[in-house]
């Protein structure tokens, strides 16, 4: 690196060199110099996508605290319903036979033992544990199909630059994807045109073709916090068991428990038996009892705190949803924190609904129409006014909370429609639900009830 740079130093007397401000990692310390300059080694993104997904799925196995996120993530993201569809066309005829025909399908979906719901649980994890997800979706006289693609079914061996082949990934001139192949349940490998496949992850690169686990940051920290903790434990229970040892005050006798001096042997034994916790009993002289010290981890939970600290933080996830404690939490820190953390669930329900849910229903409606269930002349204004509803969240506080959209509304700094999106609901649902409730009341007033 020196001789690269001296070269592209101009040749001239030292005193006529302007020496310009040098950043302290390129000219770092003897004792920092190999760590520090093996950053500028760089990999291609995609090179290391497939053994980060193993060591990903392994952690999340195996690590009580990152299984526990996923679950979490299930819930937060999709609630007890999932993610609902809201047709708001003027037919309202319309939108209740779509969303009706849209929640059958759900439930029974053609060609598959898993419904709906299974299948958003499924492109969650393996969004956020292996960085990517793949559906195959395929149009039959049974209704759409759908099929989640476990990401080592895409062959990564499966590469050729000069066809445009990239990890198993086949694509056109303009870099889009026009094929995929698949390993099916026999070894064998399919090539599945790019229309049948939906593919998703956040991108770190414009010219990355897979995705990196999310968890990539944590693995190491999350490792080692497991190991630093099994260890202390190891320790600590050693150290509790064994009470305490017996050694010769002579130094030079050491002490022969197979010398066939059976009355030797069965002293040592009787020792060995009498020494129990909390009871001493007397010794010969030349034996000196040795005590093992208590064991006291005082930097372990500091150690573990500051590690789910960072590991919450890259999960983009409060510290006490992570861990489930609420020793140091308080109205307005616990506010702040769901505040941001809700922000990030937001992004990712968008980002869902988006690659998912939106493409997915789009194909839907036309299968549903090829099957005559659907008229075409519907098509546009379908289309044109569907929504999918995420689901909002309870209120941290609800007094003060609704006192401050109160507040809000009259002020007008917040609509109607922010606050109830906020909950999930959309106005005119709100609105239709009122009127229903309404016309209950007066009948039930109308009958004396």
């Amino acid at each position: 690196l020196l001789r690269s740079l001296k070269k592209l130093l101009p040749k001239k007397p030292l005193s006529l060199i302007k020496r310009f401000y040098t950043a302290p990692s390129l000219n770092p310390s003897e004792l920092e110099k190999n760590e520090i300059l093996s950053l500028i080694s760089n990999l291609p993104i995609d090179s290391q996508s497939r053994a980060l997904r193993y060591q990903a799925r392994n952690v999340a196995t195996s690590s009580p605290l990152l299984s526990g996120y996923f679950d979490t993530l299930d819930k937060e993201i999709f609630g007890d319903n999932g993610i609902l569809l809201d047709l708001h066309t003027q037919n309202a005829a319309l939108n209740k036979d779509i969303e009706s025909k849209w929640w059958v399908w759900r439930e029974n979906i053609p060609y598959s033992h898993i419904d709906f719901w299974d299948i958003e649980s499924l492109c969650l994890l393996y969004l956020k544990r292996d960085g990517e997800c793949f559906v195959y979706v395929n149009e039959t006289s049974e209704g759409l199909s759908l099929k989640v693609i476990d990401p080592d079914n895409v062959d990564e061996s499966i590469d050729n630059e000069a066809k445009n082949i990239y990890k198993g990934i086949e694509f056109d001139n303009h870099f889009i994807p026009i094929a995929y192949y698949i390993t099916d349940s026999k070894d064998k490998v399919q090539r599945i045109e790019a229309k049948h496949i939906l593919h998703f992850f956040k991108r770190i690169s414009t010219l990355q073709v897979r995705g990196v686990s999310p968890l990539s940051p944590v693995i190491y920290p999350a490792f080692q916090k497991d190991k630093f903790k099994g260890a202390e434990l190891k320790r600590a229970r050693l150290q509790s068991e064994i009470t305490g040892f017996f050694v010769h005050n002579d130094e030079n006798i050491v002490p022969n428990f197979d010398n066939g001096d059976e009355e030797s042997t069965q002293e040592y034994k009787e020792i060995k038996e009498r020494a129990e916790v909390g009871k001493m009993t007397y010794i010969n002289e030349n034996i000196k009892p040795y005590f093992t010290e208590s064991h006291n981890a005082t930097n372990i939970e500091f150690f573990i705190k500051q590690t789910d600290r960072e590991i919450a933080k890259a999960l983009n996830i409060s510290y006490s949803t992570l861990t489930g404690d609420l020793r140091e939490v308080n109205y307005s820190s616990i506010r702040h924190g769901a505040s941001e953390q809700r922000r990030q669930f937001r992004g990712l329900q968008n980002f869902i609904i988006r690659n998912l849910h939106n493409k997915v229903f789009e194909m839907w409606v036309l299968n549903e129409i090829k099957r005559g269930n659907i008229y075409p002349k519907d098509h546009k204004s379908i289309i044109e006014g569907y929504t999918f509803k995420p689901q909002g969240w309870e209120y941290i506080d609800p007094q003060k909370e609704i006192t401050a959209n109160r507040i809000a509304l009259e002020s007008g700094q917040k609509t109607l429609s922010e606050i109830l999106r906020e909950k999930g609901k959309e106005l005119d649902s709100h609105i239709a639900e009122l009127q229903k409730e309404n016309e209950i009341y007066e009948i039930l007033k109308s009958r004396n009830l």
